[in-house]
């Protein structure tokens, strides 16, 4: 408990100072609702967390998706994986889920957020956080890698992981469900 006082104070000092970016800081201020080990057979894969900003209502829609509900997945790899193999697999999977003409509009959006992929290494870790006033930001580890600003467009490619176009359907239904249950009991 000790521990846990010294880093957040630590934290704040560095904030003070403006030794560490604010948006760094703020990840402490997200909620986990979902925390799951996604295998393969035998083999782990992924270690993904979904955590939503806790201070909100939950969504009218009941859609993670929706456009003023601020959340973010956190996906720590066990395996390598290349940058073309992240860009493949979210193109099949929007292009398996959606008709040209809905993903039409955010086609230039979903090119310019690919092409920020980075191979991964095992321990690596991508985290996509969608906040409304900041758009759909995309970290490697602690490097920012760029910001999506459309809503439309960022709901498309968080479908890759909480929508219709997931890559890994237990996955997402596992951490929907885990979302609901976490916010029924708060």
């Amino acid at each position: 408990m000790m521990i846990k006082y010294r880093q957040a104070y630590f934290l704040s000092f560095l904030l003070l100072l403006g030794v560490l970016p604010a948006t760094l800081a703020a990840a402490d201020g997200w909620r986990t609702v979902s925390a799951e080990t996604f295998s393969l057979l035998w083999k782990d894969l992924t270690y993904t967390r979904l955590q939503v900003d806790p201070q909100q209502a939950f969504p009218e829609s009941g859609d993670i998706l929706a456009p003023d509900y601020a959340k973010q997945i956190i996906i720590e790899y066990k395996v390598g994986v290349s940058a073309e193999r992240f860009r493949s697999m979210t193109k099949k999977a929007l292009e398996g889920a959606y008709a040209p003409a809905e993903l039409a509009a955010a086609t230039e959006d979903i090119a310019l957020f690919s092409s920020w992929y980075k191979s991964v290494e095992k321990g690596d870790q991508y985290r996509l956080a969608w906040r409304p006033e900041q758009g759909l930001q995309l970290y490697l580890n602690a490097s920012y890698l760029g910001a999506i600003r459309n809503p439309n467009s960022a709901a498309l490619i968080l479908s890759v992981w909480l929508g219709r176009a997931a890559v890994s359907e237990s996955q997402r239904d596992t951490m929907l469900a885990k979302w609901r249950a976490t916010l029924a009991g708060a």
